[in-house]
Parts: structure tokens; sequence; C-alpha cells
């Protein structure tokens, strides 16, 4: 045979053996990441196969459920506002100060006074039950922040939102509480010591039943300014005293 056309021959079969080497490399790093994909993301594939309409599995995730959402004195506090509370009001803990007051319209340098508010978190607000609208704050005491608590509460009181200042180590009693909220919010104020007597009951009722019923006796009423603590009226809108608008 031509020797020219035997390395003609020879060159063409090491060209195609070349082609095929070259052709198996690119094709194995495709099948390696395909395959190390799929064992070592499993979530991600589920996730897509959710996406698509399928099945979707996910493993647990790193969470667990805190044992208590309030804690220590913010707890006892909160147990104590509740059965203080009127029955119309709720109580809400951790509120920010930004979700209860919102700068007025036109203000020059709004922004200034909307960061001053931005940061701030209440330790409960008392709000209607039924409208969720802020009716009294109630916080505790910070000696060591006394121009940080004049700010908030003079922004408070000046939006018509009442403050109520408790000291951490000598909360007062449900019964105090209550007296306060009430006077607080012009609503009527008995006083705590008020005299207990037994209902009339017709004749024949259940002994049993007697012993259950007692009635408050009458005491007059009396309705209060949430900011000045005066006596008002109880159908004026605005305290004669200080100004001060009232729900």
């Amino acid at each position: 045979m031509d020797p020219i056309m035997t390395m003609t021959a020879t060159i063409a079969s090491l060209l195609v053996v070349a082609g095929c080497v070259v052709a198996l490399a690119a094709m194995r790093p495709r099948r390696r990441t395909a395959t190390s994909s799929r064992s070592m993301s499993p979530r991600v594939s589920a996730v897509s196969r959710g996406a698509s309409g399928e099945p979707e599995f996910l493993t647990r995730l790193p969470y667990t459920r805190t044992p208590h959402l309030l804690a220590g004195d913010h707890r006892a506090l909160f147990a104590a506002l509740n059965a203080a509370a009127p029955d119309d009001l709720a109580v809400l803990p951790h509120v920010r100060l930004s979700d209860i007051l919102h700068v007025e319209p036109h203000t020059t340098q709004s922004e200034r006074y909307q960061e001053r508010i931005r940061d701030s978190v209440l330790d409960f607000v008392l709000c209607d039950a039924q409208t969720t609208t802020p009716r009294l704050a109630v916080l505790f005491a910070q000696p060591g922040a006394a121009r940080r608590t004049a700010f908030i509460d003079a922004a408070l009181i000046g939006a018509g939102v009442p403050v109520l200042r408790l000291t951490r180590d000598d909360l007062p009693s449900v019964e105090a509480l209550a007296t306060q909220i009430a006077a607080l919010l012009g609503l009527p104020v008995r006083p705590a010591a008020a005299p207990f007597e037994r209902a009339a009951l017709p004749d024949g009722a259940s002994t049993a039943f007697r012993q259950d019923v007692l009635v408050v006796a009458r005491t007059p009423v009396r309705y209060a300014c949430g900011r000045c603590h005066c006596d008002i009226s109880a159908h004026v809108h605005r305290c004669p005293h200080c100004g001060a608008p009232l729900a």
C-alpha cells in the first residue's frame, strides 16, 4: 500500500479517537454536577417539585417555641392589667410607639419627629377591644432615662393617650390598679372599700343561691380628666381645666 495512504488513514483514526475522548470528557462533569445537586440539595429539588404542583417534602427547620412571650415583671403586670382593666378594653404587650402615634401632616422637620419615636416600644397598651383604638399606655418607670421618659409621656399625652407609670419593685394591687385606670380614662370610680350587702330574695329562694348574690352599695359616681385628674362632668368632650380632648 502506498505509504502516504497509510499515514493518512492513521492520522484520521487518531483524530476520531481524540474527538471521542474530548466528547466523553465534556459530558462527565455535567453528569457529576447533576448527580451531586440531587444528592446534596434535596430540599431545593423538593421545593421545585412543589412549585410544579407535585407533593412537597421539607425537613424540620431548626426553630423552637419560646416558653413565655412575657417574663418576670412584664408577665405579672400583664396578669394584673387583664384583671383590672374594664371588660371592653384589651391589653396588648410590647407595642411600638410609632404604631399608635403619627406625625401631624405639614409638620416642619417631620422626619426628625418620626425618627424620635421609631425605636420606642411601650410595655403595655390598653385599647378598645372592638376598634383597637389606643386608650391608655402603661409603662414601667425608667429612673436612668428621665429625658427620654419625659419625651414619650409628653408625646402620648399630647396625642390624647393617658400614661400610667409604674415602679417594678412596687406594683399596685389589682384593686388599686383598677382605680388608677378608671381615673385616667375618666370612667366612674368607686371607693376600693365599698361596703357589700346581701340582695333581698323572694321567699322560698334557695339558700345556696342567696349566699352567692351580692350587690355593691350605691356610691356617688365621679368622672376625672385623664391628663390633669380634675373632676369633670360626664358629658363634656374637652376638659375645662387643661383643655385635653376626652374620649
